[in-house]
């Protein structure tokens, strides 16, 4: 079957090239919402502040007008300086033989995440002449930082790509079951070196929190006994506000029965709290892929909603809740509507190996207020010899 030219989402009509771009653009967005992934981030921006204030600019530019022999040679003496520290910080447990070979072997294989760093690490004396032993304690400074920099880097930049992934592999799904659930808390986790996978294993508890999560034990129970009621509607009559001939009272009172549905399925989520970590992020991102799927726009819960968040899940407030999920549903409508206005179209419709939109509209503005976050994007590896 042809894929639909257009979607429907709040009872308005996108083209499915904007549509895909507005839902990338909300899952980027989206994946800074969780604080664990904002935590990860931090401390990679910390640690990139750390080095960045520490290069020598003047080094670097030293180094770059250098003929391309000398700075052959020195770019071999810099790979024998990071491969001997490695050595003496246990990255690799053999001997070294001495040849150059091997350095460059070892350096490829464990190191060559240092080479947009090291001409600004370099140490010449007045006569601009390269100082072997000046240059090795400048590298010391940066072997104690640069390694950690790099596990930062990939555990931060892997958490989002779960994230992504598991939102993709949640909007894939046309029915949600139990085992859907626990895959895409697996997936919310793949990166973790001490994931525990299916339902959690330990009891855990919930900082701040008033209630104590379901025991292990039942976990298993109790899921299935939410998952069956949601789909009974826990109790109410779930119909489609889209229906023609409604009037306005009752296509909101549908709609609104829609999100208190989902209100309940979170809060009770999230007190069962059915896994060992990412509870926040599977379950925000099962609600998302509700709505998503019941043709809504989905809901984001920033940092300044996030104390109110907690402190409605808390109190177990569904009405709370529903107004919050409303409200942010709403303004996220607002936000997408802005952008979709006769005769503005894509620039691009890239494709990236993903699937994700690479595209700017014409003539947008956007109005949203940008989320506190620092630019994190992969630099370009200058040259070095």
């Amino acid at each position: 079957m042809l894929e639909e030219k257009y979607v429907i989402v709040g009872g308005k009509k996108f083209k499915r090239e904007i549509y895909e771009y507005l839902l990338t653009r909300f899952k980027e967005g989206f994946s800074h919402t969780s604080l664990t992934i904002e935590d990860a981030f931090k401390e990679l921006d910390d640690l990139d502040l750390v080095i960045e204030n520490s290069k020598d600019e003047d080094a670097a530019q030293c180094y770059h007008n250098l003929p391309f022999s000398q700075k052959h040679e020195i770019y071999n003496v810099l790979r024998q300086i990071v491969v001997f520290q490695g050595k003496r910080m246990g990255v690799f447990p053999f001997e070294l033989d001495g040849t150059q070979k091997q350095f460059n072997k070892l350096y490829a294989e464990n190191f060559s995440y240092f080479d947009e760093y090291l001409p600004y690490f370099v140490k010449f004396d007045e006569n601009n002449q390269f100082d072997r032993v000046a240059t090795l304690h400048r590298l010391s400074f940066l072997f104690l930082h640069l390694p950690q920099r790099e596990v930062a880097y990939q555990r931060a930049y892997n958490m989002q790509k779960d994230h992504l992934d598991a939102f993709d592999y949640a909007m894939a799904l046309d029915e949600l079951t139990i085992h859907d659930i626990i895959d895409i808390n697996n997936i919310v986790n793949r990166s973790d070196p001490d994931r525990v996978e299916g339902f959690k294993k330990t009891n855990n508890d919930i900082f701040s929190a008033s209630f104590t999560p379901t025991d292990k034990k039942y976990v298993p129970t109790e899921m299935q006994r939410l998952l069956a009621e949601y789909k009974c509607g826990f109790g109410m009559d779930i119909l489609d506000p889209a229906e023609d001939g409604l009037s306005n009272k009752e296509r909101a009172e549908r709609t609104y029965r829609i999100f208190k549905r989902e209100a309940i399925f979170h809060i009770r989520f999230e007190r069962i709290h059915p896994f060992n970590d990412g509870n926040g992020r599977t379950g925000r991102i099962i609600l998302n892929q509700q709505l998503l799927k019941q043709r809504f726009a989905p809901v984001m819960i920033t940092g300044y909603m996030s104390s109110q968040y907690k402190q409605l899940i808390n109190n177990n407030d569904v009405e709370g809740f529903t107004q919050m999920l409303l409200s942010s549903s709403s303004q996220q409508m607002v936000n997408w509507v802005s952008i979709n206005k006769p005769g503005f179209t894509l620039k691009k419709s890239e494709v990236s190996p993903d699937n994700s939109i690479l595209a700017e509209l014409e003539g947008y503005q956007d109005d949203e207020k940008p989320l506190q976050k620092v630019k994190r994007s992969l630099k370009g590896k200058p040259d070095l010899f």
